[in-house]
């Protein structure tokens, strides 16, 4: 009875788009990285401090979005991510829950070591998060993040030396700022 009630008093006006654009700011820690194909050599930077934004459109339950976070002094990650996005709640408080797969770019030994002369690698992704958001205008909502993904990035030999293949994995704890248009 007491659920009942609890469920009653919280209910609100539910808002389901078919179709939206969205933009978002974000700032967060970065927790891992990667090391060689035989999980040696990993990412000694441990939590890296970073701000990026997201661009993206989505359709029914489909998710499509570009995303690109540096962390200073050159490194950065970009992503191009087509999956799945689910969210729960009222209007002006939900979970929002996705996977995907996509391409990931890596700039300045970002996931990997950070060395001089380092060119960027573009390799493969698969990325799961959730977030909580809670709409503070018509079009703005604020929320808390936490995206996780694995990927791998090629070998690569240059003026920096030699680079095996990446095979890692992270965690991206985030605050982000959301603007949404949809219909």
């Amino acid at each position: 009875m007491v659920g009942l009630l609890v469920l009653v008093g919280t209910a609100g006006a539910a808002r389901a788009d078919i179709a939206a654009l969205f933009a978002d700011g974000h700032g967060g820690i970065e927790s891992g990285g990667g090391g060689d194909a035989n999980g040696t050599n990993a990412n000694q930077s441990g939590s890296n401090a970073g701000l990026g934004y997201r661009l993206g459109a989505r359709l029914l339950i489909f998710e499509g979005y570009y995303d690109h976070t540096g962390f200073g002094g050159g490194a950065g990650v970009t992503r191009g991510i087509v999956g799945f996005r689910g969210g729960f709640g009222t209007n002006d408080v939900r979970l929002v829950l996705r996977a995907g797969a996509g391409v990931i770019d890596e700039q300045g030994g970002a996931l990997s070591e950070r060395l001089a002369g380092m060119p960027d690698r573009r390799g493969a992704v698969g990325r799961v998060g959730a977030a909580l958001e809670g709409r503070i205008a018509r079009l703005l909502l604020v929320g808390f993040g936490v995206d996780a993904e694995t990927f791998e990035l090629p070998a690569m030999t240059g003026s920096f030396g030699s680079m095996p293949s990446t095979v890692g994995s992270d965690i991206f704890a985030n605050l982000h700022l959301l603007f949404e248009l949809g219909v």
